[in-house]
């Protein structure tokens, strides 16, 4: 499988897009892939625009957050057509949560009801780096 095919991840998240509905337009969420430069943004609007490119083409916070998938998850994620594993694999630190930043933006995207399907509140002092 290509991982970095757009219209794969814009399936994905397409399918998914309810769950994408509470942030508001313009929310960019990065999928860190194991050993590439490469990044996937993932950008919310009517629907999820995907663009797939070096991360040296990125401007830096090139997204809100990013989740940061180990070797065997992608495949795990991309074979499920739900949200369901992608979920669990994060609930379960299989896939790390990251913020490039602060608090005040995160709020302006409404990315507190997002992080709550993960377990994680924004200002709750956790160690995760996300909030």
């Amino acid at each position: 499988m290509d991982y970095f095919d757009n219209e794969i991840w814009q399936k994905w998240a397409n399918n998914n897009y309810d769950e994408f509905k509470s942030l508001k337009n313009g929310a960019k969420m990065a999928m860190l892939l194991p050993d590439t430069d490469n990044l996937i943004v993932l950008t919310k609007g009517d629907e999820i625009t995907v663009r797939i490119d070096d991360r040296n083409n990125f401007n830096f916070p090139f997204a809100q957050i990013a989740f940061k998938f180990q070797e065997n998850t992608v495949d795990k994620v991309l074979g499920d057509s739900t949200f369901k594993t992608f979920k669990n694999l994060t609930t379960d630190d299989q896939i790390g949560i990251l913020s490039f930043v602060d608090e005040i933006t995160l709020n302006r995207f409404d990315y507190r009801h997002f992080l709550k399907k993960f377990g994680f509140e924004i200002g709750s002092g956790c160690s995760c780096g996300c909030c």
